[in-house]
């Protein structure tokens, strides 16, 4: 039994579906990401004026291990990147041209004594003979004088009066002969002592210099990576090897024109990846230099940034020669001040 007619649909009426409201997530999300890539984007063009960012090489200061004359290398005794202490032998060289250079000073040496010895002879037979040289010449006055007032009287022969004559003059030029010979004995003497002086003080230190021939290490640190091989002949001041000071530093290049300063005793984070320590900036260099080759960034142009030398804390652990990031301690490096272009 029908009791109700159903209503026909009709072709051109769809009936609407109720939308079920989600959450949202997804839009969070991404705004997130949006936002958080611009603050990155802001933060890599704008951030390194506001606080300290920069790159720093661990170095320490450079000794060079060479001698001061032309040698061949016997025998290096230690290996690259060794530690050492001051005082312990690095290598063994031979110079031919010191040996000689030395052996002659030796020889000179001795000439320049066996002449003040012979100075000294002299001297003592003028000063033993210089006595008698004058009382022979006072005798011989006296003679004269004697002579002479006999002469007046007519009892004394030309002979003798020639013969006193010529003993007064001999005498007296005796006398004057050992006292030139004594002053120039003096002289002589004294010269004799500078040029001995002198020839000792070059031969110790090229006795020093030689040290027969052994290398020590002047103080304590890390042998470089580069370092002559036994037959290597080195010509002067060709260095051996090169010796770092076993206190090592941070040579950091800082941008310029930022809206901070540093100065001597700021506090700073190094850091090379997963390691991290404190330091100290113990010098502001007043000059700007390149930076090197692996600090450069890609398709940026070599540009110039202050200097600037870290102390590291005694505790780190950074090698010799591996790059480090500068950073303050906070949004500002700590114990800066802020600088505003205009005030």
């Amino acid at each position: 039994m029908i009791t109700k007619l159903r209503r026909k649909q009709r072709i051109d009426s769809i009936p609407n579906d109720v939308r079920i409201h989600k959450h949202q997530f997804g839009r969070w999300i991404y705004l997130l990401l949006l936002f958080g890539f611009f603050t990155w984007i802001g933060d890599l063009f704008i951030g390194p004026m506001l606080r300290l960012q920069a790159d720093g090489l661990v170095v320490a200061d450079r000794v060079s291990i060479a001698v001061p004359f032309p040698a061949q290398v016997i025998d290096v005794a230690i290996e690259p990147g060794s530690k050492v202490k001051a005082g312990d032998v690095l290598a063994r060289v031979n110079s031919v041209e010191l040996t000689q250079d030395i052996a002659s000073l030796t020889a000179r040496n001795a000439d320049l004594l066996i002449k003040r010895v012979d100075i000294e002879r002299r001297t003592r037979i003028a000063e033993a003979v210089m006595p008698l040289a004058r009382d022979r010449a006072g005798q011989a006055e006296t003679a004269l004088k004697t002579i002479r007032d006999v002469r007046k009287r007519g009892d004394i022969s030309l002979a003798i009066w020639t013969h006193a004559l010529q003993e007064r003059f001999t005498s007296t030029e005796r006398v004057a002969e050992l006292e030139a010979e004594l002053h120039m004995a003096k002289t002589s003497v004294t010269a004799a002592d500078a040029a001995i002086g002198d020839s000792l003080t070059a031969l110790e230190e090229l006795r020093l210099a030689y040290n027969h021939g052994v290398v020590t290490a002047p103080d304590d640190g890390i042998v470089g990576l580069s370092a002559a091989r036994p037959g290597d002949v080195l010509t002067v001041g060709e260095p051996i090897m090169a010796l770092y000071r076993s206190k090592p530093y941070v040579l950091a290049y800082l941008e310029t024109g930022t809206l901070y300063t540093v100065s001597t005793g700021d506090e700073v984070r190094l850091s090379d990846g997963f390691t991290q320590t404190k330091g100290w900036i113990s010098e502001v260099l007043p000059v700007a230099d390149q930076l090197p080759e692996e600090f450069r960034k890609a398709f940026q142009p070599r540009g110039r940034s202050q200097v600037v030398r870290i102390d590291i804390a005694k505790d780190a652990t950074f090698p010799l020669f591996s790059q480090v990031f500068v950073s303050g301690m906070g949004w500002l490096a700590q114990g800066t001040k802020e600088t505003i272009p205009g005030r």
